[in-house]
């Protein structure tokens, strides 16, 4: 698996559900309401895993995502499969 593939797709979902991604600096990274938008802070400092396993642990507090398309890749990682999965 290429962790900046999945990198990738996850800024793609993130921009699909309308939350604005900021690449920081010293801040701490994760998701947020800043008046009333959903913003995702993740500090540029981090390495590809810091990043990915970002993306997880926040994107997993957003469920339940019915209705909008999530790649399998994602789906994986989300852990959004199971046998019934069409995806």
């Amino acid at each position: 698996m290429d962790e900046a593939v999945c990198i990738r797709e996850f800024v793609k979902l993130a921009e699909r559900l309308g939350i604005e991604i900021r690449y920081t600096v010293d801040v701490p990274s994760g998701l947020c309401m800043v008046k009333g938008k959903r913003i995702f802070f993740i500090d540029k400092t981090l390495d590809p895993p810091s990043t990915l396993s970002l993306f997880v642990r926040e994107m997993k507090t957003l469920k339940p995502l019915e209705g909008v398309f999530v790649v399998p890749l994602l789906r994986k990682h989300l852990g959004l499969e199971d046998e019934t999965s069409e995806w």
